[in-house]
């Protein structure tokens, strides 16, 4: 086969692929939904209610202000969260919990890609 016959396969192969992408009612990849970096808070905006408490993580591994939301969303997903704090400057993230969440939970639910959560004492 010539480099041109080639060169056109690949052509129609890949407009064939582009159009089904296209085409498709449902795409098969969505990309979560991050808040902006400029509207999580580095400090805790309330007080703990009754039932509730703070409690501090260092985080390892946030580098840059990419890393904030990955973090805060983490966070917030672990119910009985109220309330996140991100400081990826300080490499922690303070949380608003109710006192029966266990620390193990929330260390495991900041523990995920290149983070690594550790409960201060």
């Amino acid at each position: 086969m010539n480099k041109y016959a080639l060169v056109a396969l690949l052509v129609v192969a890949g407009s064939a692929a582009a159009w089904v992408a296209l085409r498709a009612k449902d795409p098969t990849y969505k990309a979560p939904v991050l808040a902006d970096p400029s509207t999580i808070p580095f400090l805790l905006s309330s007080t703990p209610g009754e039932g509730e408490l703070v409690r501090v993580f260092e985080v390892d591994g946030m580098c840059c202000g990419g890393c904030r939301p990955k973090v805060h969303a983490a966070a917030l997903a672990v119910a009985g969260v109220r309330e996140a704090a991100v400081d990826q400057e300080a490499g922690t993230a303070t949380l608003l919990v109710r006192s029966d969440v266990a620390t193990s939970m929330l260390e495991q639910a900041l523990t995920f890609d290149k983070y690594e959560a550790h409960a201060r004492p």
